[in-house]
């Protein structure tokens, strides 16, 4: 939890820029990996600003909520008026069901046999209709409630179901996001959705691991499928040497061509933040 009166700072800090809309859109990704914040501006289609803030891998969702609770309440970007906010959850306990076998009732009964207790948490689930899936997953109470108190009129949802569709023209595609200590997983093989999970990693090695299990589950050659990388990994790291070790078909995500950005987050390495504007194509 935030020490007193000590400010939570970003891990990266691009203030928006002037823009020709009077009210922005903001877009949210928050989760046990941290929180992400992008300004848009809709009259121009330019992403203008972003903000990233990344949590320790043993964070509690009490201290979630509190840092949280500190960075809207003390920056005043956060104190103007929006024109939309889109919050994405980005929490790991999410299971995606074909919707003939979808029993709201059963929701958290569902969430309790893959991920174990879901007390104090929210279960909430949303139609995911490209694929004729439920989204089912689980919101940590105390991080729901500070969200609610500062965003009451946001549009939720859960980054599964904008994953669920990311560089969709591959038919074979491991996708990932790579965050301080987490990693979050997309496979796709022959146009079929296989699987999205987010691990936990302490090494280049323990990361490695679980994309090359991913592969091993679903049969899938490592020298052959698409990896496309995202988030917080560099081409002369331990990491991605370690990752080149076994896979042979390597690319970094690239920024959506369907927006204009500004040019303080094209100088940046553009995968860092790839992934929060390839989601936000399905809900803007």
């Amino acid at each position: 939890m935030p020490a007193e009166n000590q400010t939570v700072q970003p891990s990266f800090n691009i203030t928006p820029v002037a823009i020709t809309d009077e009210k922005p859109v903001l877009l949210i990704h928050a989760g046990r990996q941290g929180i992400s914040i992008a300004w848009y501006d809709e009259a121009a289609n330019t992403f203008t600003g972003i903000q990233v803030y990344h949590f320790p891998s043993a964070i509690t969702d009490e201290a979630i909520a509190a840092e949280a609770d500190q960075v809207f309440n003390e920056s005043i970007l956060y104190q103007q008026h929006f024109r939309k906010i889109f919050l994405s959850w980005c929490f790991e306990e999410s299971i995606l069901v074909p919707t003939p076998f979808f029993d709201n009732s059963q929701s958290a009964a569902m969430l309790q046999l893959v991920y174990g207790d879901v007390a104090a948490v929210n279960v909430q689930h949303e139609l995911v209709l490209s694929q004729s899936l439920q989204n089912i997953y689980s919101i940590p109470a105390a991080v729901k409630n500070v969200f609610a108190h500062h965003f009451p009129f946001c549009i939720q949802g859960h980054i599964n179901a904008c994953l669920v569709n990311i560089e969709k023209e591959q038919r074979d595609l491991l996708y990932t996001i790579f965050s301080p200590g987490r990693l979050t997983v997309v496979l796709r093989n022959e146009n079929r959705l296989q699987v999205i999970q987010q691990f936990m990693y302490s090494t280049p090695v323990d990361a490695v691991y679980h994309l090359l299990n991913t592969c091993q589950s679903y049969q899938v050659n490592t020298a052959e499928i698409p990896l496309v990388l995202s988030g917080m990994i560099d081409a002369n790291s331990n990491l991605y040497n370690e990752v080149y070790k076994y896979f042979l078909n390597i690319s970094f995500a690239s920024l959506p061509g369907n927006f204009s950005y500004a040019d303080t987050i094209k100088e940046q390495p553009v995968h860092y933040f790839s992934h929060l504007f390839a989601t936000a194509l399905c809900v803007l």
